[in-house]
């Protein structure tokens, strides 16, 4: 693996810092793993509010601090793994999306120069046709 996928964590702030570093070299690992970290917190916040959601249905019995201590550092440990499997394939949207956005910019858009397929705003009854 690359110096780039050496970061375990959003919260390594070492890592970013370094990542921030190899980001002017290589952007496109760079961009893929700042997808992956994206994705990781997106699914950890995912969890958190599953968590949130089930507090009134918990027993007494799994209601302690270290049970909700383990199964926090548990979910942040599966949201890293999920997002370095691609679980659910935002990091490659993000990166496609971010890559597809600079590529475009001097490029005019796909729909400058149609004509508009809404509905008419008129009030008057005429339904212009509609292209």
């Amino acid at each position: 693996m690359s110096d780039v996928n050496a970061i375990k964590s959003y919260l390594d702030f070492a890592g970013l810092s370094n990542l921030r570093a190899k980001a002017k070299d290589d952007q496109t690992n760079a961009a893929k793993e700042v997808g992956r970290q994206f994705e990781a917190m997106f699914v950890q916040m995912m969890m958190k509010s599953i968590r949130q959601a089930n507090e009134s249905i918990k027993s007494d019995l799994m209601g302690s601090s270290a049970v909700d201590t383990f199964e926090e550092m548990y979910h942040n440990e599966l949201s890293q793994v999920m997002a370095n499997n691609d679980a659910f394939g935002i990091s490659d949207w993000l990166v496609r999306h971010v890559n597809n956005q600079s590529t475009q910019t001097s490029k005019t858009s796909k729909f400058d120069g149609e004509k508009s397929t809404s509905f008419p705003l008129k009030k008057d009854g005429d339904i212009e046709e509609m292209i």
